[in-house]
C-alpha cells in the first residue's frame, strides 16, 4: 500500500470540492455517459468531461477504512484517455476532523479543524467519564494519527487510555524519533 502525504490529499480534496461546488451550482447542460460497463451517472457536456461513473472502490486512511456515504466518481476527459478518482471531500475533511463550510457567494470553501483553529482549544467538559473520554481521544488519534490533536484530552484520560493513544500514535509513525512514551503523559 502506497503512503500518502496528508498536506497534498488535503490540497487534492479542497481542490475536488471546489471543482464538485462549481459543476454542481453552474447549471450545465446534462447528457448520459458511459464507462468501462459500470452504472453510469450524468455529466456535463461542456466539452471537458467525457464519461463519469460511480467507482465501488474503498478508501483507507492511516490503515482504517472510511466508510463512505457519497460514491467515489471515475471520470474520463474528452482530452484524456485516463480515468481520474474523484472523492466526496467533505466526509472525507470530516473524518479526519475538520469542519466544512462552503460560501455560495463566492464559491469559496473554508476549513478549520473540529470547528475551531486547533483542537489544542477544545474542552472537555468535567461531566465525561474517563472512558468516554479515552474513547474519543482513542477515536481521534485512530482517525488522523495527529497527537496534538488529542493533547487537551490528555489530563482527564485514564493512564490505560493514555497508553493505548500512544501505542496507537506510535504504530501510525515509521520514524522511530516521532514516537512517543505514555509515561511522558501519565500523571505522577
Amino acid at each position: 500500500m502506497k503512503k500518502i502525504d496528508l498536506k497534498s490529499m488535503v490540497v487534492g480534496l479542497v481542490i475536488g470540492i471546489v471543482g464538485v461546488y462549481i459543476a454542481i451550482f453552474s447549471k450545465p447542460e446534462i447528457k448520459p455517459a458511459t464507462i468501462s460497463q459500470k452504472k453510469v451517472i450524468a455529466a456535463p457536456a461542456a466539452g471537458e468531461i467525457k464519461s463519469a461513473a460511480i467507482n465501488n472502490g474503498k478508501v483507507y486512511f492511516n490503515g482504517n477504512e472510511i466508510k463512505l456515504k457519497n460514491p467515489l466518481v471515475t471520470i474520463v476527459k474528452n482530452d484524456s484517455s485516463e480515468a481520474q478518482l474523484y472523492m466526496p471531500m467533505s466526509e472525507l475533511l470530516e473524518y479526519m476532523q475538520f469542519k466544512v463550510e462552503l460560501n455560495s457567494k463566492d464559491s469559496s470553501v473554508y476549513l478549520t479543524m473540529n470547528g475551531q483553529n486547533s483542537l489544542k482549544n477544545v474542552d472537555v467538559k468535567p461531566d465525561f467519564s474517563k472512558n468516554e473520554i479515552d474513547s474519543k481521544a482513542i477515536e481521534i488519534i485512530q482517525k488522523t494519527g495527529n497527537w496534538g490533536y488529542i493533547e487537551a484530552y490528555i489530563p482527564d484520560m485514564s493512564v490505560h487510555g493514555i497508553k493505548r493513544a500512544v501505542e496507537i500514535y506510535n504504530s501510525k509513525h515509521i520514524n522511530v524519533s516521532e514516537h512517543k512514551k505514555a509515561s511522558d503523559y501519565i500523571k505522577k
